[in-house]
């Protein structure tokens, strides 16, 4: 009952988030604030002492990126295996399959560090570093195709990158944990402070942002791509993870990682590249409400192994 208790803690939050944002004194507007507040300034100080001060290097997570980057490239694959059996209008189909490899990563982030402690957050974190670039690439490359801008927006992709908070604080931290070096104790309290402010408003917003536009219109499309992306993707991971022999936290972060439903800033891509926003709307909050199930499910049978 406890685990279960841990798990479902970050979607009352993000009900919490919904139920406010349909009340008057919490309009659009300020949400839009609070993703940009937790995003640029409360939750990179978690992810870089997080990794600062992890027990944790490059070489020894290895397997565990390639594991962990392998199980979402195959996710990539099934995303245009959903895109054949659902076939929609070009635009569609890919503002649709960037949804199958992006993720949400403020809900891993809390169910992590709630089971995995700081070790199991550092673990995340490295992934979500490596692996945030190669998906931004790849769903900017194929909305621009789609849309018959081709290389549109790739320069731009490469910059927000590398102005990317999140990235930018996870390499800081590994740097720092590489080289050894300490902060001084102010430092790391203000940054603690500000990274347990980060989830609870981060899960908030999530929240705020869901809604349904036009579910009938795709509807097989978002069953299918729904599956793919909390079946059939993490349980690729789980594979690859006992395969290899992945120790239990890294095996619980990977599973965190690859059980996510998707990104609410997949919406944004395909707004601004031109594609089915509203289409990548209805699916975000399918995924999310979707995943109140699933994520419990696979967290529970990866416990029970």
């Amino acid at each position: 009952m406890a685990f279960f208790t841990v798990i479902i803690q970050p979607f009352l939050l993000i009900a919490l988030g919904f139920a406010l944002s349909r009340h008057k004194l919490f309009p659009r507007s300020m949400w839009d604030g609070i993703e940009k507040l937790v995003y640029y300034v409360l939750f990179p100080p978690l992810l870089f002492t997080s990794v600062a001060h992890a027990s944790i290097s490059v070489l020894q997570s290895g397997l565990f990126l390639a594991c962990g980057v392998g199980s979402m490239t195959c996710g990539i694959g099934l995303a245009y295996l959903v895109s054949k059996l659902a076939p929609a209008d070009r635009r569609t189909d890919a503002s649709i399959r960037q949804c199958g490899y992006r993720f949400n990563s403020y809900i891993g982030f809390a169910i992590v560090l709630a089971l995995y402690g700081d070790i199991g957050l550092a673990f995340f974190a490295l992934l979500v570093g490596v692996w945030v670039p190669i998906s931004n690439a790849v769903a900017v490359a194929d909305l621009a195709q789609a849309v018959r801008k081709e290389g549109s927006g790739i320069s731009g992709v490469i910059a927000s990158i590398c102005r990317n908070p999140l990235i930018i604080a996870t390499v800081a931290g590994l740097l720092l944990n590489t080289l050894g070096l300490a902060m001084p104790d102010l430092v790391t309290g203000i940054f603690k402070s500000l990274g347990n402010a980060s989830l609870a408003l981060a899960l908030m917003a999530i929240g705020a942002g869901l809604r349904i536009e036009d579910f009938k219109a795709h509807r097989k499309l978002l069953a299918l791509a729904t599956i793919e992306r909390l079946v059939l993707l993490p349980a690729v991971s789980l594979a690859a993870g006992l395969v290899f022999d992945l120790s239990t936290v890294k095996l619980g972060a990977m599973l965190c990682f690859t059980a996510l439903p998707t990104a609410n800033s997949c919406y944004i891509l395909a707004v601004r590249m031109g594609g089915n926003g509203p289409a990548v709307a209805d699916l975000t909050t399918i995924q999310t409400a979707c995943s109140l199930v699933t994520i419990p499910l696979w967290m529970a049978l990866l416990q029970a192994l």
